[in-house]
């Protein structure tokens, strides 16, 4: 029962208005195209200028209001001109919408602190089990166990197990692969506002969506240099391996089976096993396969080094529509931000830090951990939310540069020590 009331809390319904009702005071929390493609530069917005009401009108038809964060006087509004909350016809694609807003519940220290122990735990899980080609299954429950305890962490603060799935270890690219598909997949699904069943969902299909490769040759799998192509043949054996692993448990949905199998399919044809296009391909696999492709751009792999979140993105769009599906990829560039927990920020008056946590309804201002000083000196530890009231005023502090990872010396790593 305390499970079902935190879901319930968890879920505010839209006001879907034509934009020539639009007034000041309103929260406009979704459009009824994506926001990347509109000269605002986050998701949500409180109209407090006459522009914005005119920029709104000029590109969109209908927009989202959320009631509880708009203006007293407009919640007032709504009430008696008994507008309903309702969601839009079934011509609009639900992938380009949120329908659900799940609030932060906790500070992302407090939520790295819960679920630290529980993520080294689920890496150790992983390892044993991509290791193990005989007695893998006995994992499932364990997994299983994984996604839920997972998801309450999503919900509750997702930079947390973000910042978690970025410290990764080259030595053992499959098995942690595995487990952070499944953790971004999740984030993702929080971001597409999913609830909590279909949030595991998503976990479960992302943490098994490579266990056939557990089949492969080792030696080829872990190979430094390009393959021949017989090896790559070989490689592209796991989708179906995985999808035999998995067809016969009664445990196991549907869509998490298919998806083993259809991760590599792409909307063009050219994918694998099969050829599939389009439509013929299930939307968590088309989930998973830009979670699965974001992740190893970024990984640490024998024969490539990690490049940064901003390129993967850049991959990503150009591909899209033809490999990836469109609306799903400006979703989860959305989902990424521009700021993604872990990276390494300098502020505008020289001071450096990691970016720690990202408010989804302010992406431009997340909350930043400062180690060094204007003058890049080690200090304390502080912490700097950049959208808080007391960062406000002709002098406020904003971001001035992102800079490559293990700039000053400072890595995930050693961040994660100081706040757990």
């Amino acid at each position: 029962m305390q499970e079902l009331e935190a879901s319930e809390r968890s879920v505010e319904h839209l006001c879907a208005i034509s934009v020539d009702h639009l007034q000041i005071g309103m929260y406009v929390s979704d459009l009824d195209r994506p926001w990347i493609e509109t000269p605002f530069l986050i998701e949500g917005l409180r109209l407090t200028e006459a522009d914005e009401l005119e920029r709104l009108r000029q590109l969109c038809q209908r927009v989202y209001v959320d009631p509880q964060r708009s203006t007293p006087e407009v919640q007032a509004l709504l009430r008696e001109r008994a507008m309903p909350l309702e969601r839009p016809g079934a011509a609009v694609d639900p992938r380009y919408r949120v329908y659900r807003v799940h609030p932060i519940e906790r500070p992302a220290e407090e939520e790295l602190r819960r679920v630290s122990p529980a993520f080294t735990e689920a890496r150790e899980m992983f390892r044993r089990m991509m290791h193990d080609e005989q007695t893998w299954h006995r994992n499932i429950p364990q997994v299983k166990d994984t996604v839920g305890r997972f998801a309450e962490s999503v919900l509750a603060n997702p930079s947390a197990l973000s910042w978690l799935s970025r410290i990764k270890n080259e030595n053992e690219y499959t098995a942690e692969h595995c487990l952070n598909v499944g953790v971004m997949a999740m984030i993702f699904g929080r971001h597409l506002g999913y609830d909590r069943k279909q949030i595991e969902e998503l976990g479960l299909a992302g943490m098994l969506h490579d266990v056939g490769k557990m089949k492969l040759n080792r030696a080829i799998l872990d190979k430094p240099g390009k393959l021949t192509a017989a090896e790559f043949a070989h490689i592209r054996t796991h989708a179906l391996q995985g999808y035999q692993m998995l067809v016969d448990d009664p445990g196991i949905p549907l869509a998490v089976k298919n998806t083993s199998r259809d991760h590599h399919e792409r909307l063009d044809g050219t994918g694998y096993p099969y050829g599939k296009r389009s439509e013929e391909i299930g939307l968590i696999a088309r989930i998973i396969a830009i979670v699965d492709t974001y992740d190893a751009i970024t990984s640490d792999r024998p024969y490539s080094k990690a490049r940064p979140p901003s390129e993967a993105l850049r991959i990503l769009y150009k591909a899209r529509g033809d490999h990836y599906d469109d609306a799903l990829v400006i979703r989860f560039i959305e989902c990424i931000g521009i700021y993604p927990p872990g990276s390494i920020v300098e502020l505008s008056n020289g001071m450096v830090g990691m970016v720690l946590s990202v408010n989804p309804d302010n992406r431009l201002h997340p909350r930043v951990l400062v180690t060094l000083d204007e003058n890049k000196q080690s200090i304390t530890e502080t912490v700097i939310d950049l959208a808080s009231d007391n960062n406000q005023g002709d002098e406020a502090l904003e971001i001035q540069a992102v800079l490559p990872p293990g700039s000053y010396n400072l890595s995930m790593e050693k961040m994660l020590l100081h706040i757990v």
